[in-house]
Formats: structure tokens, C-alpha cells, sequence
């Protein structure tokens, strides 16, 4: 484990799980005039398909991050919405507690803000339905602490006693969590303040609290996305909505949404289980897929999901911040910067614990932040170069090698001189296993009667296993091959040919496994055979232990060369091999 947090390498038990929902958004039970979408109309079911979820999974409390009701407190709807919303969530008290959202208590203080702010009457307005602003609850060795986000940097009285409470609450030999309806930040602690995130200087002063008391983590809801971010040993996650997604995030993905201009994307709806370990904690995502009805939903108790020993290629650019639109129904005279995180979400879902991306990722600041990020909830990197890195970059491997699970060295010579010597360099910095590859290549190919296609991909010909193997065992150096397996070959047979081979010689290796056609131009949208395919995998790991499996792609391509569903589709949610992967 790698102290109080996130972490992958869990052996034990949880000492126990709970459970967050966020941004139910009920309504009054005959309806209001709170919103013009029609996708609203669904919450109040929504959100009763996630309270019997969250029942059936028996958690010892559950923490709602606010947004409660969507008729703001000014509105004479607010009071039906209440009593409508502790009806539907009366199904998880007693140890049901409360985070007051800017629906529920008033918005934040913000310029050109578009919605009432917070004052004394709307807060005690919220008490007379949700009680009290601001609270804590013990359980175990563990602090739970809800705060009020809409009053921060309000200058009202109750700004300062809450902060004085807080400081003195989180002075404690228990590990503390935090949750806040607006998340402190979204993308850096440094970014501009926008309607989704705390101004300053209260987000600095909250920061400074987490930081200063080994706060474990802070929870938010209010943005209806998943992020992921770190300060310190802190991390800060915002967590999906139940009743829709917030339209204007859909931005983040190259593609167009599929309905409602994004708010009703029905991937990212559900709840979240932390199974708190004794050194650190798992965020479980449950999925409801927008459910309105508890019969089609699974209502068992879910399980931890199980290691996924599978390295999916990274190949999109998966680290990368954006600028959003100023789209004007949240933010008209500045802009938000945001970052798809569901690949991290989804890797979770999954069990898959390594991914392979370059060796440049870690040179680069900005996704070597990132990959540190992702690295401290227990993620792992196999890096690959075809050149030898510079001094700088052997620094940098030797400086984050806990992130790595293996580096590899692409052949693009004839010879093994540059390979060797590469890895060598490699194993002066790390002990990493150390695997090699080879560009297939159609300029390799004899092309007599067919047509020629640019091409390229990862990993020696299989027909070509003796005289590889030969060669590397010939350098005397601890590398592993990289074999590529064809769309559509017998990929348990081949697999199971390498198995045979590398427990001949006594040496391990991988398979990399490929979804593209072969073809450029032909696209692989084949997602029920992809999944078989996937599965017939999975189903006979045990029986190839001295070859790691490596699957290209992670993330579908839909444009471009080679275009083929991967485990994940272009807006972030699972394709059916993903989701079969979830199920394991």
C-alpha cells in the first residue's frame, strides 16, 4: 500500500464499507417549474433506484454530497421537494447524513452567478430539513466530516465559526475524510475560480487544513463527473451524479453525445462505495445506468473487483487538460479548464492495475503528473522507447520507479546493439522488468497480387519465435519478448505455443494482443466477438502464467487508421468487453 490512500495492492479485507450518492436533483412529487429539461423528470425514480442500491450493499453509513432537491430555497417548490426527497432516501436511515449543496442552502458567492446566493434565511431554511450545516461522524479509526462549500468566502458569521470548527475537528489521531459539495478545484489548485469550483482565498485556506492534517481524502459532488487529483498526500475526488450529467463537461470527449446534448449519458450515472482498509482506501463505482426502476437493475452485494491481469494500450492522450467553452448557462465571462479522468474510473471498474503508454509521457510535466496521480491509487505504467533516453530521463526513471511495472525497448534496428544497450541503461536505474519489441511492419511484407497498406504495430511475428528468442537469449540480458497476436487468430492456442516455449527456456514474456483488422481502412466494430474474445482470455489466464497479457486498445477508435472498439468508447464509458471485464 502506499500509505493513507487509493491503492491497488489490497490483500485483506475492508474493515468496512460506505457508501456517497450525489446530486439526486428530486423534485416536488406532482413536479415543479425548478428546470427545462426534460431528462429532471427522471431524479425522483433515479434516485430511488440508488437508495435501493445502496441498501442492498449494507454499508455502515452513507453520505449524501448535497443537491438534495433541485428547486432552489427561494422557491416555493423547495419545501415539497424536501419532504419528497427524505421520503425517498428514508430508506437509508438512521445513518444517513447530509452535505448541504448549493440546491439545498443557496449558491456561492460569484460574480454573474446564475442562481441565488446563500444568506442566514435560506441556511435555516435547509436546517429545518436537513439539519445542521456542518458535522462530523466517527466510525472505527476514521472521521467523517461534512462541511458547508456555499458559505466559504461569503463573509457571513457562519463562514468563520465552521472554519474555527473545522480546524479543531480535524486535530486528530483518526484518519479524517472530508466532503464538500463544490469541489475545491477541478483541474489544478491554482486554476481560476469558475461556478465550479471554491474562490479564494477560502479554497487556499481548505487546501492548506487537508494538507496540514493529513487530511485522506476529500469528497465533492456538484460538477455530475468523475475527477481525480492529488495535493500532498491528499486525494480529491468528485463523484458522478445519479439523476443527470452536466452538459457542458461533455466538451471534454472528440465526439458528439448521444442524447440531450450530453445530460443524459447514461454511462456515468450511479453511486460510489470506499471500503476503507486498515492503510488506505478503494473507491467502488456502482453503476445504474439511469435506471428508473430497481427491477432492472442488480440489487446483489457487490464485491471488490478482481485484479484484471491485462495491459491495455494507452494510445489516446488520456492525461491531457482542455479549455471548455464559456457556454453561458454556468460561466459567460471566463473559461474552465477540465480533464476526462473516467479512463482512471474505468481502469478501477475493471481490475486492470498496469497500462502501457511511451516513455515521453513520463519526460512531460504535464502527464507526468499524472502518471504520479494515477500511480497513488495503484496504477502502473509499462513504458516503451525506441531510442535511448537521454541523462534526464534515466533520472526520472530512477526517480519514479514505483510508478513503473516494466520498461521496454522497441527493436527498430536489424541487429540488438541499440537494445542492448538501452537496457542496459535501463537496469543501471531500475529493476523493472525489462521487455523488448519489434515494429511489424507492411514494409517488411512482400507484397505480390494484393494491395499494399501503410501499417504498423507492436510486437515480434510469432512465426519468427526461434530465431527471436535465439538472439535474446545470445545478448545474456534479462529481456522479455513481445509477440504479437493477430485479430481474429487463435489467440489461446498461440498464447498457449508461448507458454510452452518461454517454459522451455526458462524465461517470461507477453503477447500482445491486437483488435485492428490489419487493414488501414477496415474498421473492427465487432463488439460481441471482441468481447468473447476478451473473456476466452481471461477465463484462460491460469493457464499461461509466464506470458503477460497486452490488449490493443484501450480506448475505441472511431476516426482515423485502424478504427476498432477498445474496452472503453469515445465519451469515457465502458464497451461491452469493459463491462464484461467488470463482471469477472
Amino acid at each position: 500500500m502506499l500509505g493513507h490512500g487509493q491503492g491497488a495492492i489490497v490483500v485483506s479485507e475492508p474493515l468496512f464499507t460506505l457508501a456517497v450518492i450525489a446530486d439526486t436533483h428530486m423534485r416536488a412529487p406532482d413536479g415543479d417549474l425548478s428546470s427545462p429539461y426534460s431528462v429532471n423528470a427522471k431524479a425522483n425514480d433515479r434516485a430511488a433506484v440508488a437508495v435501493d442500491l445502496i441498501h442492498a450493499q449494507n454499508p455502515v453509513l452513507t453520505i449524501h454530497l448535497g443537491d438534495m432537491v433541485h428547486a432552489l430555497p427561494h422557491m416555493e417548490e423547495y419545501d415539497a421537494a424536501c419532504e419528497e426527497a427524505q421520503r425517498i432516501l428514508s430508506g437509508l436511515h438512521p445513518t444517513l447524513h447530509f452535505v448541504p449543496g448549493n440546491h439545498d442552502i443557496g449558491d456561492k458567492p460569484l460574480e454573474a452567478s446564475p442562481a441565488n446566493v446563500v444568506t442566514q434565511q435560506t441556511a435555516a431554511r435547509y436546517s429545518d430539513h436537513f439539519g445542521a450545516q456542518w458535522h462530523h461522524v466517527d466510525h472505527g479509526d476514521c472521521r467523517f466530516v461534512m462541511i458547508n462549500a456555499s458559505i466559504v468566502n461569503s463573509g457571513l458569521p457562519a463562514e468563520e465559526e465552521q472554519f474555527a470548527w473545522l480546524e479543531k475537528i480535524v486535530q486528530t489521531e483518526q484518519r479524517v475524510f472530508l466532503f464538500t459539495h463544490y469541489p475545491p478545484f477541478i483541474d489544478t489548485p491554482d486554476e481560476d475560480e469558475h461556478y465550479d469550483n471554491y474562490g479564494e482565498p477560502g479554497r487556499s485556506r481548505v487546501i492548506e487544513i487537508a494538507r496540514k492534517y493529513k487530511i485522506e481524502a476529500v469528497l465533492s459532488g456538484h460538477v455530475h463527473q468523475f475527477f481525480f487529483n492529488r495535493v500532498e498526500d491528499t486525494k480529491y475526488y468528485c463523484l458522478p451524479s445519479t439523476s443527470f450529467v452536466r452538459q457542458d463537461y461533455s466538451e471534454l470527449y472528440n465526439v458528439a453525445p448521444d442524447t440531450d446534448f450530453g445530460r443524459n449519458d447514461l454511462g456515468k450515472f450511479g453511486v460510489t462505495l470506499i471500503d476503507v482498509y486498515e492503510d488506505g482506501h478503494k473507491l467502488r463505482f456502482l453503476p445504474t445506468g439511469g435506471a428508473e426502476s430497481s427491477a432492472v437493475v442488480d440489487l446483489s452485494l457487490r464485491k471488490p473487483a478482481a485484479k484484471t491481469e491485462l495491459t491495455p494500450f494507452m494510445r489516446h492522450a488520456w492525461y491531457q487538460s482542455r479549455d471548455l467553452p464559456y457556454s453561458g448557462a454556468k460561466e459567460e465571462f471566463g473559461r474552465k479548464r477540465a480533464r476526462n479522468d473516467y479512463p482512471l474510473l474505468r481502469l478501477w471498474q475493471m481490475g486492470i492495475e498496469t497500462v502501457r503508454t511511451p516513455l515521453v509521457d513520463l519526460a512531460h510535466a504535464e502527464s507526468r503528473r499524472r502518471v504520479q496521480d494515477f500511480a497513488s491509487t495503484g496504477i502502473r505504467f509499462h513504458m516503451f522507447t525506441t531510442s535511448m533516453p537521454s541523462a534526464a530521463v534515466l533520472q526520472l526513471i530512477a526517480d519514479n520507479a514505483q510508478v513503473l511495472s516494466a520498461l521496454e525497448v522497441v527493436q527498430v534496428d536489424e541487429d540488438l546493439t541499440r537494445v542492448k544497450a538501452i537496457a542496459k541503461a535501463f537496469l543501471k536505474v531500475t529493476d523493472v522488468p525489462i521487455y523488448v519489441s519489434r515494429p511489424g511492419s507492411s514494409a517488411d511484407e512482400v507484397i505480390v497480387g494484393r494491395m499494399f497498406s501503410h501499417n504498423v504495430w507492436t510486437g515480434y511475428r510469432y512465426a519468427n519465435r526461434a530465431e527471436v528468442l535465439d538472439a535474446l537469449a545470445d545478448t545474456s540480458l534479462p529481456l522479455r519478448p513481445i509477440f504479437a497476436v493477430a485479430w481474429r487468430a487463435d489467440w489461446v492456442g498461440k498464447i498457449g505455443g508461448m507458454q510452452a516455449e518461454f517454459a522451455k527456456r526458462g524465461i517470461q514474456g507477453a503477447a500482445a494482443v491486437q483488435l485492428m483488422t490489419g487493414n488501414p481502412e477496415t474498421a473492427n466494430f465487432d463488439e460481441e466477438y471482441i468481447e468473447e474474445g476478451v473473456l476466452e482470455l481471461m477465463r484462460n489466464r491460469d493457464a499461461f502464467p509466464l506470458v503477460s497479457l497486452m490488449l490493443d486498445t484501450f480506448e475505441t477508435f472511431d476516426r482515423g487508421f485502424n478504427p476498432r472498439a477498445g474496452l472503453i468508447d469515445r465519451v469515457g464509458n465502458l464497451t461491452a468487453a469493459g463491462r464484461a471485464l467488470t463482471k469477472l
